[in-house]
């Protein structure tokens, strides 16, 4: 009880670095929470869009699309597999922008079951309306391309006008990349629109290639489906086969999400590490300022267990003061960041959710680096000796030497003047 008071007044007379050491540990938590919970936030927000939307968990290019398909289809694992035509051709937009494009096949009135989109704005392909097209939300945004614009695409018979249905999104597409090799395209170089048979079928076929997109049924073994899957494709001869992972916009989007993730542990670390250093030296210089009173305790019977208790709970109660506002401000703070992020690369379905591990983390962390840093004064503390700290701050230097004089008398001649004439 005594040395809880004396705690107490410790933390009150040194309120400013007490003050700065908390601070310094509640900016660390509220950045671990903070960057964690969006980076938690991001990945739940991407696995619901390609939930939704049925992204493809493996996908086929050439051969034999339809034997492919078959087999496929036939697998027990499967949910459902879709064929499609997909072509690069050049488009124009605003009589004079061209770029290399990429239209991909969709069936006109219904969605596909694999690799759907998400209409933002506008309706669906309409099979009465065979010039209708739906643009890809980045496409869109870059050339203000709205439901009823239009613009022109190259087929065999010169340049086509075709009319904007819809804007959409597409998990393929939350990275506009055109390929694995070409990851970091530019808006103004690539585009993607969706569009019915009837555009396709007058388009080269030089300029086209057919695909085959298989959906897996939730809770299977998804790389023994997948190399199930590329072992069908290779058989009937396809020219490449590629899973989720590796597809270009997912493979992109995953290094930037793990990016994140390593950033909110490598910050967080930073701020902590500082705050330990910040804990370790004002306790150890409190440990020295106090070497009368830890001594006078020590020779009047306190454990030293109860000497170094006190000193670690400082460390303690400044990590916990610390994390427990810091786990709160982190987890409303992560709220933002993963809004801003969404909005930033154009994702159109934002999950924001409570993580209680993150939350427990958070808590753990700042007791632990309370602790650790209190850790060596706390131990110094304590195994302090009562002679050597009751004697003050600065002990003799080394032990004392014999007098080489064995006596000393006041003489005659020298006791007038104050002296003393010792003989050896």
């Amino acid at each position: 009880m005594i040395l809880r008071r004396k705690l107490l007044r410790d933390m009150r007379r040194r309120r400013g670095q007490f003050a700065a050491v908390v601070l310094t540990i509640f900016l660390g938590i509220v950045l671990f929470g903070a960057s964690y919970d969006a980076f938690l936030n991001l990945k739940a927000s991407y696995q619901s869009l390609f939930d939704d939307l049925r992204f493809a968990h493996v996908t086929t290019v050439g051969g034999d699309t339809q034997a492919i398909a078959d087999e496929v289809a036939a697998r027990p694992e499967v949910v459902a597999v879709t064929t499609r035509t997909v072509a690069d051709i050049p488009f124009r937009l605003g009589g004079n922008h061209k770029l290399l494009g990429r239209v991909v096949g969709l069936p006109a009135g219904s969605q596909p079951e694999v690799d759907q989109v998400m209409v933002l704005r506008g309706t669906y392909l309409d099979p009465a309306r065979p010039e209708g097209v739906l643009v890809e939300q980045h496409m869109s945004n870059r050339f203000g391309l709205e439901p009823g614009s239009s613009f022109e695409v190259l087929g065999p018979q010169g340049w086509t006008q075709v009319r904007v249905a819809g804007v959409v999104a597409s998990p393929e597409y939350i990275w506009p990349a055109r390929s694995r090799q070409d990851i970091l395209t530019s808006t103004d170089d690539f585009g993607v629109v969706f569009a019915g048979a009837g555009l396709l079928e007058t388009l080269p076929n030089t300029a086209a290639h057919r695909e085959v997109l298989a959906f897996f049924r939730p809770g299977s073994d998804g790389t023994a489906s997948e190399a199930v899957v590329r072992d069908i494709a290779l058989r009937h001869e396809a020219v490449d086969v590629y899973t989720r992972a590796e597809q270009p916009s997912n493979a992109a989007l995953q290094e930037d999400v793990q990016g994140f993730g390593d950033l909110s542990l490598m910050f967080p670390l930073l701020f902590l590490g500082a705050a330990g250093m910040a804990t370790y030296v004002l306790l150890t210089r409190m440990v020295y300022s106090q070497r009368a009173q830890i001594g006078l305790l020590l020779a009047n019977g306190f454990r030293r267990r109860t000497v170094f208790r006190h000193y670690l709970a400082y460390g303690l109660a400044a990590g916990l003061a610390g994390a427990v506002p810091a786990v709160v401000a982190g987890a409303l703070l992560a709220r933002i960041i993963t809004g801003f992020y969404t909005a930033a690369i154009s994702v159109p379905v934002t999950v924001v959710r409570l993580h209680p591990e993150t939350l427990l983390a958070g808590v753990l962390f700042g007791l632990v680096a309370g602790a650790v840093s209190a850790l060596s004064p706390a131990l110094l503390a304590s195994r302090t000796t009562p002679a050597e700290a009751m004697r003050g701050s600065k002990p003799p230097a080394g032990p004392g030497e014999a007098s080489s004089r064995s006596w000393c008398l006041p003489c005659a001649g020298c006791l007038p003047a104050g002296k003393w004439c010792c003989a050896a």
